[in-house]
Formats: structure tokens, sequence, C-alpha cells
């Protein structure tokens, strides 16, 4: 389990199950790139189109044999991670199902509706930034079989 603390304020509106993104507390554009940049640095990882999300979203995977993530580590194929297009900037992730009950009762994110995934809030400021960080670092270290 992860202690997270209470997201400030009103969750943002949600749309779904499809599309299923956020449409209102949009993130800055900056927060997004920094966000992506970290999400593109990690080891192994590749950017791919998506197969799962809507159009010009940014997808990660994880090349066949690296790791050992069980099937509900990803999302489709080996994608474990989407970010969704600047108007939206929340993200899905592949979580434990731990990690996904204390990210929407502490109010971080939602499950979608349909798939196995958990929509994750993209970050107001620098602070949120870091916390939304750790969840795709988290997300990461599932698919690849470090966490189970």
């Amino acid at each position: 389990m992860l202690d997270l603390p209470a997201r400030p304020g009103p969750a943002p509106k949600v749309v779904g199950p499809a599309p299923h993104g956020q449409r209102s507390q949009t993130a800055p554009v900056m927060l997004q790139e920094e966000l992506w940049e970290r999400m593109r640095a990690l080891p192994f990882v590749y950017m791919a189109p998506t197969l799962v999300s809507v159009p010009h979203a940014r997808s990660l995977f994880i090349p066949e044999g690296i790791g050992t993530g069980p099937r509900e580590a990803f999302q489709a194929g080996r994608e474990w991670a989407h970010i969704h297009p600047h108007h939206d900037g929340s993200l899905h992730l592949t979580l434990t199902e731990p990690l996904k009950d204390d990210i929407e009762k502490s109010g971080w994110g939602v499950r979608h509706p349909e798939q196995n995934t958990i929509l994750v809030y993209g970050p107001r400021d620098r602070a949120e930034l870091e916390l939304v960080w750790q969840l795709v670092q988290l997300s990461y270290a599932y698919a690849v079989g470090e966490v189970s």
C-alpha cells in the first residue's frame, strides 16, 4: 500500500468510458512534457502507437523478454502506460489492485470503467508532478516484475 495524501480540491470532470479522460483541471503543458520526458527515460521503454487510447496519446511499451510482470501489468500487448493529449493531460496506468484502491480513496484518479487500468489525474503543480511520477514508477515496476 502507498501512503498517498488526499488530493486537494474537488475531483476534475471525467468522461468515458470511450474515450476515458479528464476534462477539467488540466495539467499545464510544461508539466505534462516534463512527466513525459521522465517516462520516456525509464530503462528499456519504447514509444509506439497506442493499442487502446485516443489518437495522439503517447504510449510506452516494454519489449518482450524484459521483466516478468504479469499479464495484468499491461493494457494491451506490452503497453503499460499512456498519457493523453495536451487538452486532457491525464494518464492511464496499470497498477496492483491495492494501489488502485489507494489512488481512488485519496482522490488522485478513478478506475477505467471497462479496462483494467486507472486514470491518474494530470499534475497541476510541481508537488503533484512528483506524486504522479511516483505512481508512474510503480506502474513501471509492476510491468517489469519488480512489484507483485
